[in-house]
């Protein structure tokens, strides 16, 4: 799935899990219905053969939101992401991204 397709603006993000030996990033979210539709669904986005994860946020009163996500670049199979967010931002390398209905690693984190 390419990054473009996944809508997040006014996503809610709860929880980033990081599986060192499966290659995973998980967040878990409650991401929009639709575009233009407020109704949020619980979900996980997973980051495949992803690493360098880093957090460039500020400290905010309440649930962080994701603002976009985007491709600031791509080198050999590889693409880096940008998370945008209402404390900052957050990057990461990752092969592809796609969106879950379960947690894929299977540790805490379940959906509410």
């Amino acid at each position: 799935m390419e990054v473009s397709e996944i809508y997040v603006h006014d996503a809610r993000l709860y929880r980033v899990i990081e599986d060192l030996e499966a290659d995973l990033i998980v967040m878990q979210v409650d991401l929009p219905i639709l575009e233009l539709n407020e109704e949020l669904q619980p979900r996980f986005l997973v980051f495949e053969d992803a690493y360098g994860h880093q957090a460039f946020e500020g400290k905010i009163v309440g649930t962080t939101v994701i603002l976009d996500m985007h491709v600031l670049g791509r080198s050999a199979g590889w693409q880096q992401i940008r998370i945008e967010t209402t404390a900052g931002y957050r990057d990461l390398f990752c092969a592809s991204v796609r969106v879950s209905e379960d947690n894929p690693i299977g540790c805490p984190g379940t959906v509410r």
